[in-house]
């Protein structure tokens, strides 16, 4: 079982930016980090829906072997998030110097008393994670404690884009000669492809080309997600595939898997869904794998995709193109790689890349599919594609998951890059553009920021309550 901290990257920047901005010189400093809970039969995962840095004001006692914090506030974060919200609680604080830190006698005590606290005064029994940081927020321990506070575990705490990490991949066999030209690319980079996890929805003329290519890199495990069949005309936009294959109606799963078998007859992991994404009775088959990819040609799947990282906090990446001809004869080309940050900020629903009345239609019954046709909401000549473009698309898409593993490409804000042919230019749009505060999606997921304490000041300042828990559980 394998169990995981995962913190969306912008998230981490700005819980540790708050944790040194609010650190006094040689002085102890701690975070909340308030998490929901998602597992699967092989994957534990914590998920952070809410966080706060207190400042100097919501400390009794803070010096550089110890801190207690206020008892209102330490109440107040009790009762909103774990009585009210029932999340689990994680501690991040900070041990003096810049050597990897390591738990102390007095941390073993507090922590073993506060998490039989837990188990013991909350309902839903919310689960603790300590973690220990050095005083530059760089070098780090994390562990869970049980409910009874009698033992603990470490967990793995990842704070980038994949959770795949260098610092965190499992010792693999010797490199493929296959490889041998890619180790320019650093020490490690060969094994995070190897063992990334590709859920691809969408094996068409874009998603087959962006499978067999990032395969090539070394990519081997895959889980394929489509409801179609190969017919006469994909076969201008798809490798490999031949007229043989349609009339012997190969799925479209099955076709990539046919092309991924040949780079890996041996060795290779690729399960095929011959469904749609909305069909898939097993979400975890989704939600198990390392980054999401939708290459499909409707809005409604491309919206479940987006729904589902937004849920489950998953990396994700959507490919598309489309072809316009101009009144004069004059085609205007477009391929779009769009990744939006993980944990929220903006998404394809807020940045206008899907049409919610568009994906609506799409999944409506005959009848209506009709009459909107006829009203002229729904284009009914199928749209144009070209091979070549489709290449464009997907294996650009593959050269930027390439340099986000290898660490000269960062998408931690977010990345939405439209190809234009005939122009021959990128475009690049700036991602605090695409951010719609009013978004229904992803801007659910609200943070507290360092100057929470003058937000909530009067209900820590009111009448003296009695307190959760009064051990100086921060004493180091």
């Amino acid at each position: 079982m394998k169990i995981s901290l995962h913190i969306p990257p912008q998230m981490w920047q700005k819980i540790r930016y708050s944790m040194l901005y609010l650190k006094p010189e040689d002085e102890e400093v701690i975070s909340f980090i308030f998490c929901e809970k998602q597992f699967t039969d092989n994957i534990v995962r914590y998920i952070p829906k809410y966080w706060v840095v207190p400042d100097q004001d919501c400390y009794e006692y803070q010096s550089s072997i110890g801190l207690v914090m206020k008892q209102h506030f330490h109440h107040y974060l009790l009762e909103e998030y774990l009585q009210n919200q029932q999340l689990n609680v994680v501690h991040i604080h900070t041990h003096f110097g810049d050597q990897l830190p390591d738990f102390s006698y007095v941390d073993d005590r507090h922590e073993s008393d506060y998490a039989r606290f837990l188990g013991e005064n909350f309902a839903h029994q919310p689960d603790l994670i300590s973690g220990v940081f050095d005083e530059n927020l760089e070098k780090y321990q994390f562990r869970l404690w049980n409910n009874q506070g009698t033992d603990f575990e470490p967990i793995e705490f990842c704070n980038s884009w994949l959770s795949i990490d260098e610092n965190n991949i499992s010792e693999s066999p010797e490199i493929s000669p296959m490889f041998a030209r890619q180790k320019v690319f650093g020490k490690g980079f060969q094994t995070q492809l190897n063992q990334l996890k590709i859920a691809l929805i969408g094996c068409g003329g874009i998603g087959a080309v962006f499978a067999e290519t990032l395969a090539r890199l070394g990519v081997k495990n895959w889980l394929l997600i489509d409801d179609d069949n190969l017919e006469l005309v994909n076969l201008n936009r798809t490798p490999g595939a031949s007229e043989e294959m349609v009339n012997q109606q190969w799925s479209k799963v099955d076709y990539v898997k046919y092309l991924l078998t040949k780079i890996y007859p041996d060795d290779g992991n690729f399960i095929t869904a011959k469904t749609t994404i909305q069909a898939i009775e097993n979400i975890e088959q989704i939600i198990d794998y390392d980054l999401i990819v939708v290459a499909t040609d409707n809005h409604h799947s491309r919206q479940i995709a987006q729904e589902l990282a937004l849920k489950y906090q998953r990396p994700f990446m959507s490919l598309g193109t489309h072809i316009d001809i101009d009144s004069d004869g004059i085609p205007k080309m477009y391929a779009r790689i769009t990744i939006p940050p993980l944990g929220g900020g903006w998404c394809l629903m807020c940045g206008n890349m899907i049409n919610l009345q568009q994906s609506a239609l799409e999944t409506a019954a005959n009848s209506i599919t009709q009459l909107a046709n006829s009203a002229g909401y729904l284009d009914d000549v199928e749209a144009p594609a070209v091979f070549w473009l489709n290449n464009i698309c997907a294996s650009t898409t593959v050269g930027i998951l390439h340099g986000v593993i290898a660490g000269f490409v960062n998408v931690d804000e977010g990345l939405d890059w439209v190809y234009h042919f005939p122009s021959q230019q990128w475009l690049k749009t700036i991602p605090e553009h695409l951010h719609n505060e009013n978004c229904l999606f992803c801007t659910v997921t609200p943070l507290s920021e360092n100057d929470f304490w003058e937000q909530h000041s009067d209900d820590f300042c009111s009448t003296a309550q009695e307190s959760y828990y009064d051990t100086n559980y921060f004493d180091e």
